[in-house]
C-alpha cells in the first residue's frame, strides 16, 4: 500500500510555507494538524483540492447554475432549475456577513487552501486532465456556501409534496367524483398509529403536546372549494420543476450529491456489549465516481474530529471528536409547502397581494454554454418565496415557501460547533441551532447518547388541509415555527438504543403533505435485529448494515395470508412448487435466490388486483407503484381503508388471485423450471472498475466506540481520490465488497507516517 506524506516543508509557488501538516494516512486519507484553526482549514481546504478538485467545481457549478458552461447543453435545464429557486450572489454574501466571525474565518481559510493547491497544480501540471488547458477559477466563500445550501436543501428539506397532491386530487376527482376525498385519506393518511417511532411514548419528554392541529373533512371541503382551475399538462411537468427533478439526475451523473436517505443506531453503555457507548450512521447519498463522500481529520487546539465531509464544505459533517460521536439521518417532515396566488390578468408580471397588485421581483442570469449560445434563466419571487409555475391559462402561480429561505447557511454553522461538545446536554444546545431537518445522533465518552429531531417546521393554520396548496392570502398562512426546544428529543432512552431509517419520529407527529410513514416501514428492520438483545456489541452494528442490505420486511405482513388461503392447499404444478420457495423464507433478498422474485410479482400483481380498477393507472405505471405502497395495501385487505376495495371479495381470495396471475406471469416470461427465476441483487455501480453487490446501504458508513479515547472505523468507496491514476481511487472498493472498514485515525502518533 502506497502512502502519501505532504508535511510543512511543501514548497509552493508563492514560496509561502503552509502553517499546516498534511499527512496521508493508509487508505490516502488526510490528517490535517495545525495550531490554529485557520491553518488547519487552510489544510483542509488545500487536502480536499488535491483529492477532488473537479468535483468540487462540477458540485459549485451544480449549485450556482453554471454546469453548461463546462458540460454543454446537457447542464441548461440544471441550470435553469438551480437559479429558478437560488441565491444571488448579493444574497450569498449577505448570509455570509451574518456567520458567527469564526465561521467566516474557516470558510475563507478553507477557500485560501483550495486555490493554494489550484496555483501549485496548475503551475506543476497536476490539475485533473479534465480541464486540458484550462485553468478553474479561484475557489470563493461563496462557492462553499453554495454548495452547502445544495447540501441542506437535498438532504435537510422536505415536503412542497401540494403540487403531487393537487394533481393526484384532480386525476381521482375526475375518475371518482364523490368517492375523491375518501380516496385521499386512504392514499395520503395523516397518522398512522402503528408506525414504527423512534422514540416510543414512554421515552417521549413531549408526550401529549403535539403542536400540530388534526383537521377534519369541513376544513378538506373548505380548502378544495378554494383550488384553482387545474391543467394537468401544466402541473405535471411543474413538479418536475418543484422536485428539481432534473437538477437531481445531472447531479447523480456527475457525482454530486443527489439522493436523500440514511440509517443510524445508538446504544447506550449500559446496553453495550464494550460497556460503552456506541454509534453507527450510514448516510445515504447515492453511489458515484468518486463518491460524494470524502473522508479526513482536522486537529487544532479549537476544531479536532475526524470522519466524512463533503467535498466543498468546510468540516467534518459526521465523524467523532476526542469526546463526542454524531450521525445523521435525513428527517422527512414537512417543512416546506406550495400557495397559490392570482395573476393579474391584464399583466401576468403582476400577483395579487394584500388587495392589489404587486410586481414579481425578476431576476436574469445569461448562462454561458459550452459549444453554444448563451441561455436566460429567470427567477421570479414573491412575498412567500420564489414561483415554481406561473400558469397565464389557469390564472395563478404556484410558490414555494421554505422556513429555511436565507437561512441554510446559518444552520450549517452550527455543525462546527459539534466537536467541542463535551457532553450530551452541550450537543443538544447545539441540536437547537440546526435549521435544516435532520435526526442528530450522539454519544460521548462520558457515557449518555441522545438523540434530537431538528430544524425549522411550520405550525400551519387551522383552515388548511396541509396536504393541498393554500391560497396566499395572509388567512391561510403559517402561524409560527415550532420552537425549537418542542421538537422531539430523546437522552439515554430506557430501551438504552436509539435507531432510524428516515422514520416516524414520535407518536404524535403527521405525515402532512407525504405519506411517508406507515405501518409498514423499513426501520423494522432495524429494530427487529436489535430488539431481542440484551447486549449489542459492535458486530451486531456490522450485521445491521449487512441485513438490511439484503432483507425486506414486507413479506412478513403479507404472507401469512397466502399460505392461509384456499387455493394454497389445491395448488399444484409450477404453483405449487413456486409457493414451497416462499415458505420459510425470510425475506432475504440475496443475488440467486428465487423467492424474491416471486414476491415481487406478487405483490405487484396484489397492487392491480385491488387497485386498478377503481384508479386506473394514475398516469404512468411507476406513479401506481409508488403511490400504493405496502401500508395502503395491508390497509385495503383488512378493511382500515374509507373506500372498500376488495369488491365484495374475501382478503384470501384477493390475495390468491393474485399469485396466480403473478406465477403464470413468470411462467410466460421466464420458463417453467422455478429454480431458474433467480434475484438478480441491486450493484453499486461505479465508474470504470467493478460493481459492488448489494447498494441499499450508506454512501459512508461509519461504527464508533466511546472509550475515554474514542476509536472507530469507516468506509466510503471507491476510494478519497478523483484520480484514476491514484493508488486511492479505488482502494476502498474491496472494503466494501467485503463489507469491512478500516481505523478512523486521528492523532498523529497514531499514524504510520508521524
Amino acid at each position: 500500500m502506497t502512502t502519501l506524506v505532504f508535511v510543512s516543508l511543501v514548497t509552493l509557488v508563492n514560496s509561502q510555507q503552509p502553517d499546516f501538516t498534511l499527512i496521508r494516512g493508509p487508505y490516502g486519507e488526510p490528517h490535517i494538524f495545525a495550531d490554529s484553526v485557520e491553518a488547519a482549514f487552510e489544510g483542509a481546504g488545500y487536502a480536499v483540492a488535491q483529492d477532488r478538485l473537479y468535483q468540487m467545481d462540477l458540485s459549485r457549478r451544480s449549485a450556482r447554475g453554471q454546469l453548461s458552461g463546462l458540460i454543454g447543453r446537457a447542464g441548461v435545464g440544471s441550470d435553469r432549475d438551480a437559479l429558478r429557486f437560488g441565491y444571488t450572489d448579493a444574497e450569498y454574501e449577505a448570509m455570509f456577513r451574518e456567520l458567527p466571525a469564526e465561521v467566516r474565518r474557516i470558510t475563507e481559510a478553507y477557500a485560501k487552501g483550495v486555490n493554494r493547491w489550484i496555483e501549485e497544480a496548475a503551475a506543476n501540471g497536476q490539475l485533473p486532465e479534465a480541464y486540458g488547458e484550462e485553468k478553474p477559477r479561484p475557489w470563493t466563500t461563496t462557492d462553499s456556501l453554495a454548495v452547502g445550501v445544495q447540501l441542506v436543501r437535498r438532504f435537510g428539506r422536505f415536503g412542497a409534496g401540494e403540487l403531487r397532491n393537487l394533481a393526484l386530487y384532480t386525476y381521482l376527482k375526475n375518475r371518482l367524483g364523490e368517492e375523491t376525498l375518501a380516496a385521499m385519506d386512504d392514499l395520503a393518511w395523516q397518522n398512522d398509529r402503528a408506525a414504527i417511532c423512534t422514540v416510543s411514548d414512554a421515552d417521549d419528554p413531549h408526550r401529549g403536546s403535539s403542536p400540530f392541529k388534526p383537521f377534519d373533512e369541513a376544513v378538506t371541503k373548505a380548502h378544495v372549494a378554494l383550488l384553482p382551475r387545474v391543467n394537468l399538462l401544466e402541473l405535471l411537468p411543474a413538479i418536475r420543476i418543484e422536485e428539481q427533478a432534473e437538477m437531481k439526475e445531472i447531479a447523480a451523473q456527475l457525482g454530486v450529491p443527489h439522493k436523500w436517505g440514511s440509517y443510524a443506531v445508538v446504544v447506550s453503555k449500559h446496553k453495550s456489549r464494550l460497556g460503552v457507548p456506541l454509534l453507527l450512521s450510514g448516510p445515504q447519498m447515492g453511489f458515484s465516481t468518486p463518491s460524494v463522500a470524502h473522508q479526513m481529520s482536522i486537529a487544532c487546539p479549537q476544531y479536532t474530529a475526524v470522519g466524512m465531509d463533503v467535498p466543498g464544505v468546510p468540516g467534518i459533517l459526521i465523524g467523532h471528536s476526542p469526546t463526542v460521536a454524531w450521525g445523521m439521518t435525513s428527517g422527512v417532515a414537512d417543512t416546506d409547502d406550495v400557495f397559490f396566488v392570482k395573476l393579474n390578468p391584464e399583466n401576468p408580471d403582476e400577483y395579487e397581494w394584500n388587495g392589489s397588485w404587486k410586481r414579481f421581483e425578476r431576476t436574469e442570469w445569461q448562462v454561458p454554454v459550452k459549444g453554444g449560445e448563451a441561455v436566460t434563466a429567470v427567477r421570479e419571487m414573491t412575498e412567500f418565496g420564489p414561483v415554481i409555475l406561473k400558469s397565464i391559462g389557469t390564472g395563478v402561480a404556484y410558490v414555494r415557501k421554505s422556513p429555511l429561505w436565507m437561512k441554510e447557511v446559518a444552520g450549517l454553522a452550527g455543525m462546527s460547533r459539534l466537536p467541542g461538545a463535551k457532553t450530551i446536554r452541550e450537543v443538544r444546545e447545539v441540536a437547537l441551532t440546526l435549521n435544516a431537518n435532520f435526526n442528530l445522533f450522539a454519544a460521548t465518552n462520558e457515557g449518555d447518547i441522545g438523540w434530537f429531531f431538528c430544524g425549522r417546521i411550520p405550525i400551519r393554520s387551522s383552515k388548511v388541509d396541509p396536504r393541498l396548496p393554500a391560497p396566499m392570502d395572509g388567512e391561510h398562512d403559517w402561524l409560527g415555527i415550532v420552537p425549537p426546544d418542542r421538537m422531539p428529543y430523546v437522552i439515554n432512552p430506557s430501551s438504552g438504543w436509539i435507531a432510524n431509517w428516515n422514520n416516524k419520529p414520535v407518536s404524535w407527529w403527521p405525515n402532512l403533505d407525504t405519506p411517508a410513514w406507515g405501518r409498514i416501514f423499513r426501520n423494522e428492520a432495524i429494530v427487529r435485529l436489535l430488539e431481542g438483545k440484551e447486549r449489542i456489541g459492535p458486530e451486531d452494528l456490522e450485521a445491521v448494515v449487512r441485513s438490511i442490505a439484503t432483507t425486506t420486511i414486507e413479506p412478513r405482513y403479507f404472507l401469512d395470508d397466502l399460505f392461509a388461503a384456499e387455493g394454497a392447499g389445491k395448488a399444484s404444478g409450477v404453483r405449487q412448487t413456486a409457493l414451497s420457495y416462499l415458505r420459510g423464507w425470510q425475506g432475504t433478498k440475496r443475488e440467486g435466490e428465487v423467492a424474491p422474485v416471486i414476491y415481487e410479482a406478487w405483490f405487484a400483481a396484489l397492487q392491480r388486483e385491488l387497485f386498478l380498477e377503481k384508479f386506473g393507472n394514475f398516469l404512468a405505471p411507476d406513479v401506481f407503484n409508488l403511490v400504493l405502497q405496502p401500508t395502503v395495501v395491508w390497509n385495503a385487505l383488512h378493511g382500515l381503508t374509507k373506500l372498500d376495495y376488495l369488491g365484495g371479495r374475501s382478503r384470501m381470495d384477493v390475495v390468491w388471485t393474485a399469485y396466480e396471475k403473478a406465477v403464470d406471469g413468470l411462467q410466460q416470461s421466464r420458463g417453467g423450471d422455478v429454480s431458474l427465476w433467480q434475484y438478480r441483487a441491486g450493484r453499486i455501480q461505479f465508474n470504470g472498475i467493478p460493481p459492488v453487490i448489494y447498494n441499499d446501504r450508506g454512501t459512508y458508513i461509519q461504527i464508533v466506540e466511546l472509550w475515554p479515547s474514542p476509536r472507530g472505523r469507516f468506509v466510503a468507496p471507491p476510494g478519497v481520490s478523483e484520480n484514476r491514476a491514484s493508488p486511492h481511487f479505488a482502494d476502498q472498493r474491496d472494503l466494501a465488497a467485503q463489507w469491512t472498514y478500516f481505523p478512523m485515525l486521528y492523532k498523529r502518533e497514531d499514524l504510520p507516517n508521524k
